[in-house]
């Protein structure tokens, strides 16, 4: 995580929260995991159909979305006596969208609340009312503003929505960000596979965070298309207790209530057909680079905090180690170097052993070994959204002080999000040993969307499908990690 811990959309409170939470050992029950999906029967009885599902960030912005899935994290996390400390409402939070980031007291010229609204339900402007400064917890991360009424909501995640509304969205092309539109072509994609394989099962799709959506695509499948087997198939990488196992699995079956049989698919990671989209984008990049020059290649992952008990690092090894050995293969004879690096839970204050190399330590590498390109490809997200537009950026970037002037440069959805910054000027920063001015070039290619890569995730996701339809063997979801490898990867 960046120094300046720029509170980032959802990014920014899951550290937050498992950081925390960490320090008290807060171990995940693994029984969902094991029972549900390591052991699940996955034979078909009757008739099946599919279930497909994707967080789904909304397009405009909507506390409810963050609220709901920030407080699934919380309550996963959390033991149950920091719950007692952190998932606390104390009232309403309040911050002036140009001192988002203030740790020190200001005197504001407008309050803006969770919602993105200035007034409280009786048209008071915030600004008018009685309000106490909240001071930063360490000196860090900015401080804010408290109205005494409660609104139902904790704090933490009041003032994560404030950031969300006031200068997320806001920058964005039309106030919207593109998740859910990428997500719907990969959906569509789906679809159309199944149809022309598998003419006679239906499918449904659902957004995890709006349960409602799954109950409703569940009842469709059940009540409309008599199926007895659900096959249930989710758009994540990989899956874990965190998102999946203890709280998504749960919710399809609850649903389900026992009126059809409920089986996983394997996570889309496991598939060299997922895999291809991404190694497509390095290559368009790198094979038409003069081959002389020198490139490192920095695979981006999210980050996944140290929660024991949780199965996703010795799942993530086949997609991450399986990714790299494949980009290296068909980068062979281009001079180029192949590392891994997180956003997240990698900085010097959560990696206090240093088993891991952050993004913005790997842009530091870059610039001091001199590479003519630095180029950065995120590997975790399958449509552009707040933490690829944003969160990945102004971490990655921090070093070199990157912010966007005004809006974001982003309106070609059908295309990913690439961002290219030269040498000089903009690459100067300070180091222990001294200033650093750089001339490499560093891109950032962007997530798997659009015309020419997206098709390899719809293939991917099918293929998870398939697998369980025809009743094949699975493919290998568990890599055994070496004694002398430290650290998750």
């Amino acid at each position: 995580m960046s120094r300046t811990k720029f509170w980032i959309l959802i990014s920014g409170i899951v550290i937050l929260a498992i950081t925390i939470s960490a320090a008290f050992s807060n171990k995940q029950d693994d029984q969902n995991y094991r029972h549900d999906y390591t052991y699940q029967d996955t034979r078909i009885v009757g008739k099946p159909g599919v279930l497909l599902t994707a967080l789904g960030q909304p397009e405009d912005y909507d506390f409810k979305f963050f609220n709901r899935y920030i407080s699934m994290i919380f309550k996963t996390a959390f033991p149950p006596a920091l719950k007692l400390i952190i998932m606390r409402d104390n009232g309403t939070v309040l911050m002036d969208p140009e001192h988002l980031k203030d740790t020190e007291k200001y005197e504001p010229e407008t309050l803006m609340d969770c919602f993105g609204k200035t007034e409280n339900e009786k048209g008071e402007p915030y600004i008018d009312l009685d309000v106490t400064w909240v001071p930063s917890r360490d000196g860090k991360s900015p401080g804010y503003f408290l109205w005494k009424e409660k609104n139902g909501y904790i704090d933490a995640i009041e003032k994560v929505g404030v950031k969300i509304a006031a200068s997320y969205y806001p920058k964005m092309p039309n106030k919207k960000v593109p998740y859910t539109q990428q997500h719907l072509e990969i959906i569509k994609e789906v679809a159309a596979l199944l149809k022309k394989q598998f003419p006679e099962v239906p499918m449904r799709w659902a957004w995890t965070m709006e349960p409602e959506t799954i109950e409703k695509a569940v009842d469709e499948l059940i009540v409309e298309e008599k199926v007895k087997t659900i096959v249930h198939c989710d758009i994540f990488p990989v899956y874990s207790s965190l998102e999946h196992f203890n709280t998504l699995y749960q919710d399809v079956k609850d649903a389900a209530a026992e009126r059809a049989k409920v089986v996983f698919t394997p996570y889309p990671g496991a598939y060299r057909s997922f895999r291809k989209g991404i190694e497509l984008m390095i290559t368009d990049e790198i094979l038409l680079l003069p081959k002389k020059e020198r490139k490192l290649l920095v695979l981006t992952r999210h980050g996944w905090p140290d929660t024991p008990g949780d199965p996703y690092p010795e799942l993530a090894r086949v997609y991450y180690l399986n990714l790299k050995a494949e980009a290296e293969k068909a980068l062979e004879g281009t001079n180029t170097t192949v590392v891994y690096a997180d956003t997240d839970f990698a900085g010097d204050d959560i990696d206090t052993k240093h088993n891991k190399l952050a993004s913005f330590e790997a842009l530091k590498y870059g610039l001091e070994e001199k590479y003519d390109h630095i180029i950065f490809q995120m590997v975790d997200f399958t449509s552009e959204n707040t933490d690829t537009i944003f969160a990945m950026r102004l971490e990655t970037f921090e070093p070199i002080k990157f912010e966007y002037a005004g809006q974001v440069p982003y309106s070609d959805w059908s295309r990913p999000y690439r961002t290219e910054l030269r040498g000089g000027a903009d690459f100067h920063f300070k180091l222990k040993g001294g200033d650093i001015e750089s001339k490499s070039r560093v891109v950032v290619l962007g997530v798997p969307v659009g015309s020419r890569y997206r098709p390899f995730v719809s293939q991917g996701l099918f293929d998870c499908i398939a697998t369980v339809l025809k009743g094949e063997k699975w493919p290998q979801l568990i890599l055994e990690e070496k004694l002398e490898k430290k650290g998750m990867f």
